[in-house]
């Protein structure tokens, strides 16, 4: 066999001894041969990004500094949110009024928040993540200076409800941001932690807002003085993240969607699409309103009200310390999987806490239904994410998801009270174990590799 016939045939060539290559003589070019080596020896070091999801994977991963950002500011955010009740507590004293006046108050913001957050698509396609949150937190800010110098309780309401309006918006754009620049086998994990630092946000600014408002300092009535602190804290934070985010552009461009302001809610004819959905619907169900029924439990059950403290204490440990740990287990077997045990634990606690008269066995329950209950939280919002990984819209489905949420926290203790006045609050706690179970259901049916087409 002639071997420079059978070199050329099999796409190698030899390199003259001038250094030149001539076709007549059978040599291919250096170019030629160099490219056909690298074709046929050397793979590229990562595949070519032919589709949105291979351009998604392989984003810069979200700064440690910018992911301090979110969670000191998550502290503030979610601290700002659960003051109120407390702080209006103070403020129906003040002006004669009762529960009725909390509730309408609360439900009202409660319900704009939750519309609020159907806007965050519109928020995304102009400003950056940073840009939003600090607007967000200055609208809290200047809603507690504006209570703090309310003349009556209507502008006060009114105050309140400005704070609450961006509750949704923040939560929405952060998970979002943290989704798109988190590898998905670390999503569990700073999730959960993401979630976790909220609930230690919550305790100071209660503390500060239940203690203070008891006191007149300087002729001002206490809950005045924690709402012109707490403005001016929100103002001056805003304006230093709004400084820190001045050259956030690529955040600002890697977030932002390709949809109109408001999301579609036809996406929920795709089946994974409308399978999370429907388990996180009925997650929060279940799950949200556990607890501001279970002191009245104990109540009915004949125990001292003085230990109701005690559980409180008991069962938010549980679920700082469940949402950690579900998280870190989401990352380790799968999100279905996780959510599928953990429903099951909770619907099975949920029994025995019921038939149970034992003081001791009901805090360790309640301590491990505060690991269940909030545990699932960073789970859920891994598993709406799933079917979105090849276009990234991450921000479409957490508005969609924190709206149905929203609607159901808001129905859901109307329903359950009623059930409790006209039975026994023993029947809450079955149809929570049961809606448990129901959870459970979409998930089996739910494809983990279904993904949403552009």
């Amino acid at each position: 066999v002639d071997a420079r016939s059978f070199l050329r045939r099999n796409g190698h060539g030899l390199r003259p001894p001038s250094g030149r290559c001539s076709r007549e003589r059978g040599f291919p070019s250096p170019a030629r041969f160099i490219q056909k080596n690298k074709q046929r020896r050397s793979p590229p070091l990562f595949p070519q990004q032919t589709s949105t999801e291979s351009k998604i994977r392989y984003r810069n991963m979200l700064p440690k500094n910018k992911y301090f950002l979110l969670n000191l500011y998550h502290i503030l955010n979610d601290g700002f949110f659960d003051a109120i009740p407390v702080l209006l507590t103070f403020v129906v004293l003040a002006y004669g009024l009762g529960e009725k006046e909390i509730g309408i108050v609360i439900s009202s913001g409660t319900a704009l928040s939750t519309v609020a957050g159907l806007a965050t698509i519109y928020f995304s396609n102009h400003l950056s993540p940073l840009k939003i949150l600090s607007l967000v937190i200055a609208m809290g800010g200047a809603g507690f200076l504006a209570a703090a110098f309310s003349p009556n309780f209507i502008f006060t309401g009114l105050s309140f409800t400005i704070i609450m309006f961006g509750y949704s918006i923040f939560h929405n754009i952060c998970f979002s941001y943290i989704t798109i620049h988190t590898e998905r086998n670390k999503l569990g994990r700073v999730l959960s932690d993401f979630t976790a630092l909220g609930d230690i946000g919550r305790i100071p600014f209660i503390a500060i807002a239940g203690y203070a408002s008891a006191f007149t300092i300087a002729n001002i009535a206490g809950w005045k003085f924690v709402c012109f602190s707490f403005g001016l804290i929100g103002i001056i934070s805003a304006i230093m993240l709004l400084r820190f985010s001045k050259n956030d552009k690529l955040a600002q461009n890697e977030h932002r969607s390709h949809q109109s302001g408001i999301p579609s809610f036809t996406i929920l004819r795709n089946k994974a699409v409308f399978l999370s959905l429907a388990a996180s619907v009925l997650n929060a169900f279940s799950n949200e309103k556990i607890f501001t029924f279970l002191p009245a439990f104990l109540l009915a059950k004949g125990f001292d009200p003085a230990i109701i403290g005690t559980f409180a204490v008991g069962f938010r440990i549980g679920s700082f310390l469940g949402k950690i740990a579900c998280g870190r287990l989401l990352d380790k077997f799968g999100a279905k999987s996780v959510f599928i045990v953990a429903e099951s634990l909770l619907s099975v606690f949920l029994f025995l806490i019921i038939y149970s008269n034992s003081l001791l066995f009901i805090m360790t329950i309640a301590f491990i239904i505060g690991l269940l209950t909030k545990g699932t939280v960073p789970i859920i919002q891994a598993i709406i994410t799933i079917p979105f990984q090849n276009i990234g819209r991450y921000d479409e489905i957490f508005s969609i998801n924190s709206f149905l949420r929203g609607i159901t926290n808001i129905l859901s203790p109307l329903f359950f009270g009623f059930i409790a006045s006209f039975w026994s609050i023993n029947i809450i706690y079955v149809i929570m174990g049961i809606i448990s179970l129901i959870t459970i259901l979409p998930m089996l049916y739910f494809d983990s590799s279904s993904r949403v087409k552009e």
